[in-house]
């Protein structure tokens, strides 16, 4: 089954208040909620690209595939490449962590990216 994770674009961006965010970027209020529970079951592309140019992702990013214990596919089933590892913390928390030299190090890598 397909799935529009908003919920790890909002973890991966660090919006710990995505209602607010969304609402604030102009969302609707019912449009806001549904992203912010990650309650998007269909959506259409003109809407999948404004969330996709809004947030610098691309549908990609925002959509997993999680195998349906009915309907298998076979292991090299190009769907699989939609499957991504659950983030268990915050990338944030990760950071704070680490001795300033490894910090610096990461901050060196994110800015030689730009």
């Amino acid at each position: 089954m397909l799935i529009f994770n908003s919920a790890r674009i909002f973890r991966l961006k660090s919006i710990h208040r995505p209602f607010s965010h969304l609402v604030n970027m102009g969302y609707s209020t019912g449009s806001a909620t549904k992203l912010s529970r990650n309650e998007i079951y269909s959506i259409n592309l003109d809407r999948l690209e404004k969330f996709c140019r809004e947030f610098n992702c691309t549908p990609n990013d925002v959509l997993d595939f999680r195998p349906d214990k009915n309907n298998t596919l076979p292991p090299d089933h190009a769907l699989h490449s939609l499957t991504k590892k659950e983030l268990s913390n915050e990338i944030n928390e990760i950071i704070s962590t680490l001795p300033i030299e490894k910090i610096q190090q990461i901050h060196d890598i994110i800015k030689n990216m730009e």
